[in-house]
């Protein structure tokens, strides 16, 4: 029985860990507004159903379910914040597929019913489209101009 434990744990150890997934942009000119995914027809729907239950600038201590602190993808500021950390673009690393990796980590096993709420309840999971279609825009979202002043904020590029 032990050994069978043993081999469990190595089984989930062996599972990969984050890795960007090299996708570029495949936008024939990101700068000029020609692009196929952007915030209004995919992240803000995408974030809405599968991150900000947790991941919302509305939710404080452990009302985000372990998210980071101002890791806030209810807007795209607070997206563009996270996507030019770096080293550390945690949405590709998390939940992008390319061609360099498929990251499954999030969103995670359990998920909260309401924004904030306990982990109640399996969480939705993307499939395979939207993750490549996630890390496409991630990666054209880099290229794009950002300009937050208007929004009280600094710009983020």
């Amino acid at each position: 029985m032990h050994r069978i434990a043993i081999a469990c744990a190595l089984a989930a150890c062996s599972s990969g860990s984050p890795t960007f997934t090299g996708t570029e942009c495949a936008d024939p000119d990101p700068v000029t507004g020609t692009t196929t995914l952007t915030w209004d027809n995919f992240g803000q729907h995408f974030m809405a159903k599968y991150c900000t239950s947790c991941h919302s600038s509305l939710l404080t201590n452990s009302h985000r379910n372990g998210a980071p602190y101002l890791h806030d993808f209810d807007s795209l500021y607070g997206v563009v914040r996270i996507i030019f950390a770096q080293p550390d673009n945690h949405i590709d690393l998390q939940a992008g597929w390319g061609p360099a990796a498929q990251n499954n980590f999030m969103p995670g096993a359990r998920c909260p019913t309401m924004p904030g709420g306990l982990l109640d309840e399996d969480c939705t999971q993307p499939n395979g489209d939207e993750r490549t279609q996630l890390a496409q825009w991630i990666a054209c979202e880099r290229l794009r101009p950002h300009d937050f002043t208007d929004a009280g904020v600094a710009d983020a590029n």
